[in-house]
Formats: structure tokens, sequence, C-alpha cells
């Protein structure tokens, strides 16, 4: 349960990352490929790690394997290593989750993304098990970096309590 919540505080980082938009100055564009790392806190215990991840162009509402997930845009982008769209990876993903597939929504109000501007995003990982954990969390970027907080969400009993921060860059 440890692993599952790390990777979904870290992974759902993953969400807010971003890179520096090649038209020099003009914002922060999501896609492309990002090293996020973050710290949980799960009372007792906790943890921290990296992953790499991989944002596409998306619908800000997605149906998948363990339910439909919505995020406010009205401009978004996935990382989901089940339906091929994006992908996400790390050494400290669970094998229980690798059935059902892990995803990041993420939602802005434009693309490329203003210094200092918002950033929405959910997190979903599903268990072989039919478990489902969500996160919601928000963010800022800035010259290429995100720094976000992120906790368990309220239709998620199972990790009630776990929060984490997180960051990203362009890998």
């Amino acid at each position: 349960m440890k692993r599952i919540l790390i990777l979904a505080l870290i992974v759902f980082a993953a969400g807010c990352s971003s890179s520096k938009n090649a038209g020099g100055g003009s914002g922060t564009s999501m896609q492309g490929t990002w090293t996020v790392s973050g710290t949980g806190n799960f009372g007792s215990q906790s943890g921290s790690g990296t992953y790499q991840v991989v944002l596409v162009s998306s619908p800000c509402s997605v149906t998948t394997p363990v339910g439909t997930f919505s995020v406010q845009g009205p401009v978004c982008f996935i990382a989901n290593n089940n339906s091929a769209q994006g992908s996400i990876s790390g050494t400290g993903l669970p094998s229980s989750s690798k059935n059902n597939g892990q995803g990041v929504l993420v939602g802005v109000a434009s693309n490329p993304v203003p210094a200092n501007a918002p950033i929405n995003l959910l997190f979903v990982v599903g268990e072989s098990n039919g478990t489902v954990l969500e996160f919601t969390g928000s963010a800022t970027v800035a010259n290429g970096t995100i720094t976000g907080t992120g906790s368990c969400s309220t239709s998620t009993p199972l990790c009630q309590g776990a929060t984490g921060t997180f960051s990203a860059n362009l890998q």
C-alpha cells in the first residue's frame, strides 16, 4: 500500500511537469518527457521517488478501464501507460497496478502556460484487485519547473490523509 501511495503522489506530480517553451519567454509547454521527484507523507510512513512521464494532448474528460475521470481545463494533457497515450515509468511502480494501469490527467488554461499560472491535475491508479486510488493536486510552473502539492481525493477513502509535494523538470 505504501508503494502505491508513493507512486500515486510522485506520478501525480508528473502531470504538473512541463518544459521551457522553445519560442523563448512566452510560457512553458506541457507536452514532452519530464523527470518528476516527490515526497509523500503517509502518517507513520513516508517515502520519495523519481519517475519519467510523457505528456500528450488529451480531452479533459477520459474513460479508462477503472472509470471516467475529468480535470478542469480547457486545455488538457495525459500520461497513461495503460492506453498508449503518453507514458509513466519509474523504479517504484507497484506490480499490483500494472494490470489496470495508472494515469495522470492535467488541465491548464492555455498552452504554453504563462509563468506562475495554476495547473490542475488528477492521478489515478487501479490495482489488479479492483481497488482504485485517486489523487488531486495543484501546482504552478515558472521557467520550466513545476512545484506543487497533492492529496488523496475525497472519493477514495482508502488513502485519506495521504499528501505529498513534488517538482518536475524537463528531462
